[in-house]
């Protein structure tokens, strides 16, 4: 009986009554039957040795599975022989001691050790009922009797102890009683069969001669190797297969269960969905929170993929990647299983309380590709564009959406985006030395997006002008610090200078193929009516999303506190810009 708590249910602790009020008449029967008939010295050496091997082997059970939680004890073994070589009151007894030793040896609580010990004596008296019922005795000279006796037997006493331990379990956990028999058996009973063997082995062995016992110890040291070589064996299977921190399978067994998952698929022409996952921003919450912070959200996410797509079915396959084999399921399927995902995301609350958000690209075989390579590029691909078009959001793969980049464009693009990520490192170096209030780069960035979406523009334009607005002023790194935080007006040389900034932000994007990006910030200080700079183009010569960024630019400029006067009202501002655009 399993204890995670010293509170017991009541009814629980009524049926641990139960059994006590069973048992204990039993023991003091076989104490009575012991004192009326006491053993010879043969039979007072024969129980002593069989007690002492049943202690031994309840102090080391054997493990049945790979968490340990199940284990065998080939006790068993020596009390079904003491009940047939010298009676059922010493194999209670031996059962009862033998029992309750170990459990107060391990502390065990009270409650576990009573139920335990009693579960053990009623299940060895049980075993002596099939003799006594048929009427049968043991001879070594029947070798056919013995073997069936010793069987029935073993099954009255495993029976006996399954039944008990798996209602006592049920009313501990609330595990149906099914459900802890179904499993009982199928762990635990090959194991007893063998051990039944072995008990009508060492019966045999005793009843022609005691020292042939000596024979048994091969058998036992095999049997308990073998099974302990079995349970490290899935134990290390287990752990090559398992990602050790969230317990969900590992990259190995994704790439393993996929190849079998599509080759299942080919031969039985049956869909196969593939769901890739990354969490988004998951290194701003290492940073910000902690790398325990950022293990327990992946804990946490784990959870709630194991809960919904089950073991089988959820894998990690990276750092903050997980990945989804949905059988079965073509890319509508998979999408609908994803969005379960994304609900459950947003109703759970996360240990560095914000909500967590991810990005998952879609493909299925055989709709979206052929090949295992060719379905892991064209999710990766969906997945990337998820990415690249706001997170937070599925994608499901479609040739004429994704674009599947090759090795070298995928470098490239980690390369660029290093680097775009240093110039927005930049930005926030020259919001610090500039004379404007507050984050002059992220607000201009805010509001092109914001005139961007209401004119209407689609989603990628949207993102360029968004990255245009942040690093519009980029080329201001180079402008020395007197002019840029002069208190009056700049005299014509060191406006001259000033001006350069747009050429020069220019130059610092250029070749990092985010055209028109570039081209946007050089000309975002064109005016309308030709007067601006650097090149003094005019209308519609002016590329859109300069114009976007000036107007934005200016707006943020004269609703913002300057060193030389206060902040404008937004009305006013708007009046200004009708007038000069």
């Amino acid at each position: 009986m399993t204890n995670s708590s010293h509170t017991y249910p009541p009814r629980l602790l009524r049926f641990v009554a139960i059994m006590l009020a069973v048992t204990i008449p039993v023991a003091v029967g076989a104490v009575l039957q012991i004192a009326s008939a006491p053993p010879d010295a043969g039979t007072a050496v024969g129980v002593a040795l069989f007690f002492v091997a049943a202690l031994a082997a309840e102090y080391k059970p054997v493990p049945l599975d790979e968490q340990g939680g199940r284990t065998v004890s080939l006790a068993f073994v020596f009390l079904l022989s003491t009940q047939f070589l010298f009676g059922w009151q010493y194999a209670v007894l031996g059962a009862i001691v033998s029992m309750v030793i170990v459990q107060v040896h391990n502390r065990a609580p009270a409650v576990r050790t009573m139920f335990n010990g009693a579960s053990s004596g009623l299940s060895a008296f049980v075993s002596a009922g099939p003799g006594f019922i048929l009427g049968w005795t043991v001879s070594p000279h029947h070798a056919g009797t013995l073997t069936a006796l010793v069987f029935m037997g073993g099954a009255a006493y495993v029976v006996t102890n399954v039944i008990t331990v798996a209602i006592a379990v049920s009313l501990y956990t609330g595990i149906s009683m099914r459900e802890m028999l179904e499993d009982y058996v199928r762990h635990s009973g090959p194991a007893f069969a063998i051990m039944a063997f072995i008990a009508a082995l060492a019966t045999s062995l005793w009843m022609i001669n005691p020292r042939l016992e000596l024979l048994l110890a091969g058998p036992l040291f095999a049997l308990a190797l073998y099974q302990r070589y079995a349970y490290r064996s899935v134990v290390a299977t287990r752990d090559a297969e398992t990602d050790a921190l969230t317990g969900l399978r590992n990259h190995r067994s994704f790439q393993t269960d996929l190849r079998e998952a599509l080759a299942l698929g080919a031969s039985t022409r049956s869909l196969m969905g593939l769901v890739l996952i990354d969490i988004d921003n998951f290194k701003s919450i290492n940073d910000r929170f902690g790398h325990q912070v950022g293990d327990d959200v992946l804990i946490a996410l784990a959870r709630l993929m194991r809960e919904e797509y089950g073991e089988a079915q959820a894998y990690r396959i990276g750092g903050e990647e997980f990945a989804l084999l949905l059988p079965d399921d073509g890319e509508q399927e998979a999408y609908t299983a994803v969005e379960r995902l994304h609900a459950r995301l947003w109703q759970t609350n996360f240990p560095h309380a914000e909500p967590v958000t991810v990005s998952a690209g879609i493909a299925s075989y055989p709709g979206s590709a052929g090949d295992r390579d060719q379905l892991l590029r064209v999710a990766d691909g969906a997945l990337y564009w998820a990415k690249n078009h706001g997170k937070n959001r599925s994608c499901v793969y479609s040739p004429t959406v994704v674009r599947i980049y090759t090795p070298d464009e995928l470098a490239e693009s980690a390369e660029r985006h290093a680097r775009l990520k240093a110039a927005e490192g930049l930005i926030r170096v020259v919001d610090a030395k500039d004379t404007y209030a507050g984050a002059h780069s992220q607000s201009v960035s805010r509001l092109v997006e914001g005139i961007a979406r209401a004119m209407g523009l689609d989603e990628e334009t949207v993102e360029q002008v968004r990255l245009a607005g942040l690093l519009h002023d980029l080329g201001k790194i180079a402008i020395p610090d007197r002019i840029l935080q002069k208190p009056g007006k700049l005299d014509p040389d060191e406006l001259r200078i000033m001006r350069e900034h747009a050429d020069l932000g220019y130059r610092l994007l250029e070749g990092l193929g985010v055209s028109p990006v570039d081209r946007w910030i050089r000309h975002h200080h064109e005016w309308w009516d030709g007067s601006g700079y650097p090149l003094g183009l005019a209308g519609e010569d002016i590329p859109l999303g300069s114009r976007i960024i000036l107007v934005a630019d200016a707006f943020d400029a004269m609703t913002s506190d300057r060193v030389y006067r206060a902040a404008g009202s937004s009305g006013e501002a708007i009046a200004e810009l009708r007038r000069r655009c």
